[in-house]
Parts: C-alpha cells; structure tokens; sequence
C-alpha cells in the first residue's frame, strides 16, 4: 500500500471510530429516531380517538400496583401474557391521544410522569423502567434527580383492530411471525400498521411495532376453529355428529331461548345452544356480542338457529357460591373471588361501552356467570341481550321485563323499563351474593312460607359508621375469617353503590371498573403476604 493509499484508509477508518463511538453513546431513544418505526399519525389534537390501545410492559420485578403508577395505565385492563420462552409479561390498557410532541410531529401518544432517580441516564429510564416505549427521554440534562418528566410512549388505534392496538418494543431473538403469533395475529397485518417496516425479515431489538391483536390472517388456509378469532359457519351434520343428534343426556342447560348441549369437536369440548328459527332476534344478538366475547362459530338449518361456543368445564358461579360442597367443589377464597368480580364486571363494561350499538343484558345473576379451569369469570347466556339505540343523552333503554326475581332494579317493575343501570343493580346483587355466599332470595327464618331478598339483609346488615363490625354477622362463613376486612368493606361499599334505588344515582359499569381493580390488586398483595398458609394461599393463577 502506497503513501496515500493508507492515508485514504486511516481516514475511512477514523470515520467509521466516529460513527461507532457516536451511536455507542447515543440514547436508546435517539436510535430510535433513525429506525424505519415511526408513530401513528393523527390530523387534530382537538380531536381523541376512542379505542383499546394497549402497552407491552416486562415487569421488572415490580408488582401490579406499581406498574398501573409508573404507565398511567388503566388497572381494570392489565391482563398477563406468557411469552414462548415461559416469561410472564403484561398488557397494560391505556388510553392514547392525538398531541404535538416538540411542535415537530402530531402523532397518537400515552404520557405519563415520571420521577427522576439519582444516576438515571435516557437508556435506563427507556429500558429499565418503561420497557423500551419511551420516545425522547432526553439527552440526560434533563435527567436530574427529584425532577418530574413528561414520558410520551406511542400508541396506537386502527379499525382493522378491534381487540385493539399493542405498542411493542422487538426483544432480543424475536422475528416478525413470532411477535404475530404470541398475539394471535399476522405478519401481514402488522406491516400494515407499520408501513415504515420494508423489510419483514429484518427486525431490530428496540424498533417498536403497532401490533393488532387477536386478529386472525385473512390468507390462513384450513383454519382451525380454535385458533381464529372470528366465528365459522358450521354445518348442521356438523353440530349433530357433535352433539349425538342432541341427545338428551348431553344437554346442560335450558333457558327461556334455547337448549344448550355439550358437544365434541376433535378434542374440544364445546357448549352448542339450539335455538328456533323464530327467535332470530335473540340468535342476532346474541351472535353480535359473542363475536367479540367467546363464539367458534354458528349454524343454521332444521328450522333452528345454532351457535357454538366455548364449553366452560367449572360450571357457574351459583355452584361456587352455594353450598360448594354438596356440588363436589371447593369454597372460593376471596382473592378469586375478587378476580370473579372484575372478570364479570370486565364482561358487563363491553357489551355496555365498547360495541358499536348499545346492549342492555338483562338478565346478570351467578347462574350466567361461568368459571373455567382457572375459576377467571364469563358472562353468559346472552339470549336476553336486548340492542337498543343511543338516545341524545345517550341512554340505553329497553322497553319489555324479562330477568330474574331478587335481581330486578326498582324501576324496571313500576316503569317497565331496564337500561344499563338495570344490570348495574344486578351486579350490585352479585357482589352481595360474593360477599355472603347467599343467594339473591333466601328463605325468611321467621315465616317459612316467605322468601326475603339478599338486597334487605345487605341493607340491614349495612352500618357505613361501623361497617367492619356490622358486616361481621353476614360474610360468607366458607371463608373462615380469611379474608382483608378493609377490601371486604370496600367491595360491600361497591355492592350498595349499584343498588341505589334511584337509577340517576347509581353508577355505570365503567365507574366502579378502578375501585374493582384495586380491590383485586390488593387482595393478591395481601394474599402473598400470608406465605404458605395453606388455608389461604391459593396462587394468582389458581384462582382457589
């Protein structure tokens, strides 16, 4: 090599020092800038789009409580997930808006707050606390310790998705079929909300990808059933072979719609409800709603209506709840109980607030509330789901009784009337029925002939200047005592709250969603704090 030929390759050599160097002590935030990923744009900031914008969130030891803090997030949504190495990590629900970040981009974000902690640098607080969503932390003279910063981590809301938008930040290892799988979508979907991501064979741990979750790929051939998220046609032969010809010895349920049948497809048990054709109003709404809840599919023919869900093998919660023993299970410990609660209240909240028209269930009790392996909770049997329009106050109102006695609101008997906040006070009856292990009418010890509501001895036993005591003589007895009397207390103040008798004044789902959410959360701490007291301890997962 001459003289100016190894002159030429000291300073290519130098400059690729510089650049390496640079990008070494670069922030996480700022290499981000320099990736395909771009967030999702918006037009107005006046304007904030209502979706289900979800978080990825790696725990980082940290505790459920803690995390709902630091993200700002939605408590009632934090759901976990188990990655394909057997790590947990968590979907956190947040709600995302159109903002201008440094009058350079209006883009779709979730802001939170953050504390500064002494030797924080940009990369830290992006990956040690924000689990790589943190767009622009800064170049770290900002960063000074006890100072409160603005964290904008993007989000995401799109039609095509309505399970909802995830923010996901690629890990070590990940490919883009695998990150598809995990939440039960596509490649292709996702590089349609990502159009930046050119090359889906090339993917970098930190880029953040908007995945919509739990939507099938429209091009999988032989789709399993199981597997999509939307509902397929079945044949009529198809639901008999299931069914043995709807044997009588294979039915499990009848209800003023329909008998429902266990049934076996492959190696799947599945629940078949048979409707006639002349109730195709209930078989519509019903369809609607499981649509986005727990259907596999439908059929039709023989002058009946069929659909075909998932079988839940633990039964309903009435069965828990009384006299568990006689039915060969075992009590319910009061942090399932506490899951049971939000689940179902989870449940409610959609059909009320999160579907395109208005629902009204109308008919919420234990007995349509039903548990599966893990005691977690579904609402059921939406036979008597009732689709109603939005009125200018945005009221849902049905206009015919139907339900079940113990309960029924007030208005709903004098007014022929039920709304949202019909099921709202039935709800308040099945936390009561939670509480007390009673069921919604009870025998009265007095007059035997007589039945009393479970909604008189809630308001009897209830003294908001005592209530730890008062409620003492009224707790499901099948817990022994074991139980955070302050969480028991807060749950009995939710049960009165939705069974305020003036409909104006009780809450709506939404409203009692948080307080839930807590309960739940410290429940779970206070179990965990007991250790191995094998009267109690019944592991998060177990749900017992």
């Amino acid at each position: 090599m001459d003289k100016h030929g190894f002159l030429f390759f000291l300073i290519l050599l130098l400059q690729h020092l510089h650049i390496c160097s640079a990008l070494l002590n670069w922030p996480r935030s700022n290499i981000a800038s320099t990736t395909p990923w771009q967030p999702m744009k918006c037009n107005d900031i006046s304007i904030n789009p209502s979706c289900r914008s979800f978080l990825y969130v790696t725990p980082e030891g940290r505790n459920l409580s803690t995390i709902v803090s630091v993200f700002n997030g939605n408590a009632s949504l934090i759901q976990p997930i188990k990655r394909f190495s057997g790590l947990e990590d968590l979907l956190v629900g947040v709600p995302c808006i159109c903002e201008a970040i440094n009058d350079t981009m209006t883009a779709l974000f979730h802001d939170t707050e953050y504390l500064v902690e002494q030797d924080d640098t940009p990369l830290t607080v992006n990956t040690n606390k924000f689990s790589g969503l943190a767009m622009n932390v800064g170049d770290g003279n900002n960063l000074t310790a006890n100072r409160k910063i603005t964290v904008h981590m993007p989000c995401g809301c799109s039609s095509t998705a309505p399970y909802g938008v995830l923010s996901y930040a690629v890990q070590e290892g990940d490919t883009l079929s695998n990150i598809a799988s995990l939440f039960r979508s596509s490649s292709q979907d996702i590089l349609n909300l990502n159009p930046s991501l050119t090359n889906p064979d090339f993917i970098k741990p930190g880029w953040i990808l908007f995945v919509p979750m739990g939507v099938a790929g429209s091009s999988k051939k032989n789709i399993d059933p199981f597997q999509t998220e939307r509902p397929v046609i079945f044949s009529l032969k198809g639901v008999e072979d299931a069914t043995a010809n709807f044997d009588e010895k294979r039915k499990i349920g009848e209800g003023g719609y329909g008998s429902v049948y266990l049934g076996v497809i492959g190696t799947h048990e599945i629940a078949i409800k048979k409707m006639k054709a002349s109730k195709s109003k209930e078989f519509f709404a019903e369809l609607k709603v499981l649509c986005k809840v727990d259907l596999i599919g439908y059929a039709a023919g023989d002058d009946h209506l069929y659909l075909v869900y998932e079988y839940v093998q633990n039964g309903s919660l009435n069965e828990h709840l009384h006299d568990p023993l006689l039915k060969g299970h075992q009590p319910l410990s009061w942090t399932a109980r506490t899951q049971i609660a939000l689940d179902a209240a989870r449940g409610i909240e959609y059909i009320h607030d999160h579907t395109k028209a208005c629902y009204v269930h109308r008919d919420i009790k234990t007995s349509n509330i039903l548990l599966d392996n893990g005691l977690r909770a579904k609402v059921a049997d939406f036979g008597l789901v009732k689709l109603v329009q939005r009125s200018d106050e945005e009221e849902c109102m049905a206009t015919r009784l139907v339900g079940t006695p113990g309960y029924l609101p007030p208005e709903s008997v004098l007014e022929l009337h039920m709304t949202t906040k019909s099921d709202v006070y039935a709800f308040g009856v099945v936390l009561a029925e939670l509480i007390t292990g009673l069921r919604a009418l009870v025998r009265d010890n007095k007059e035997a002939n007589k039945m009393k509501s479970l909604i008189s001895i809630m308001r009897k036993a209830f003294k908001p200047e005592d209530l730890e005591s008062s409620l003492q003589t009224i707790i499901d007895p099948n817990l022994k005592d074991n139980y955070p009397r302050e969480e028991v207390c807060k749950m009995a103040n939710v049960s009165m709250w939705c069974l305020t008798e003036d409909p104006l004044n009780r809450p709506e789902m939404r409203d009692i969603m948080p307080t839930l959410s807590q309960i739940h959360l410290t429940s779970i701490e206070w179990e965990a704090s007991l250790g191995g007291d094998d009267e109690v301890f019944s592991g998060v997962f177990n749900g017992r």
